[in-house]
């Protein structure tokens, strides 16, 4: 749904939600988004079927100073869900499931329509500007050479000896851009996907001595990344 002033119909399950959950009648005001960011003032005209709304006034989407697009590897379990609601009130603009050489989760359609659900949730609850895009699952081989990212700044998480630390990359990013950042399984990155991360141009940035689980890196690095975002002028 693309906001704009006039009338508007909710879903099913979102009519279900206003009516029955938030108890919301005829009349009250509302505040709606949409994937884009928009946001807009409404109030309800009818709560029958489905829930039709009357659009007041309309805010245009600000962009976040730092788009990160995070390729990780997915947890094991509720770990995943997990994440995937941090990294969304964190700011990140999307999660692509990583397949790599050692990974073991391969999650199918249902688990990715309920990621969606679970950042749409976030985002009402945060009130961040849009939903975190839940992509399809890609290999490494795919992301490296995906040309939508062919501009941006890149970066693999590694403990390895080569990597530099992320303070001193920081700096780097400047104030606006996007950042694609790989996040490998528990089990490290193989010789031959080192290699190919190389040959594509990512830097090796590490965040911690210690090994750190899936979500654990994934959200420390969207973390420090996003209040850099926010220090340089973002208006998320």
């Amino acid at each position: 749904m693309q906001l704009a002033i006039g009338q508007v119909q909710l879903d099913a399950r979102q009519s279900r939600h206003l009516r029955d959950v938030l108890r919301i009648g005829v009349g009250e005001a509302v505040e709606l988004f949409d994937d884009a960011g928009r946001r807009a003032q409404a109030r309800v005209l009818s709560t029958a079927d489905v829930v039709v709304l009357k659009v007041e006034a309309v805010q245009e989407a600000r962009s976040p100073a730092i788009e990160l697009v995070m390729a990780a590897a997915v947890p094991k379990g509720p770990r995943a869900d997990w994440m995937v609601e941090k990294l969304s009130e964190l700011g990140v603009a999307c999660y692509i499931p990583l397949e790599t050489d050692r990974g073991i989760v391969h999650p199918e359609a249902g688990k990715l329509q309920r990621w969606g659900r679970i950042a749409e949730e976030s985002a009402k609850q945060c009130k961040r500007n849009g939903v975190m895009r839940i992509e399809a699952p890609m290999t490494l081989q795919a992301v490296c050479a995906a040309s939508q990212w062919a501009k941006s700044a890149r970066w693999c998480m590694t403990t390895g000896e080569r990597s530099l630390p992320i303070a001193e990359l920081l700096p780097q990013l400047g104030g606006t851009g996007t950042l694609l950042a790989l996040i490998g399984p528990e089990g490290g990155w193989t010789e031959g996907e080192s290699e190919l991360m190389q040959d594509a141009h990512f830097q090796l940035v590490g965040l911690t001595r210690t090994i750190l689980r899936i979500e654990t890196a994934a959200l420390a690095l969207a973390a420090v990344v996003m209040t850099k975002g926010r220090s340089a002028g973002a208006t998320d």
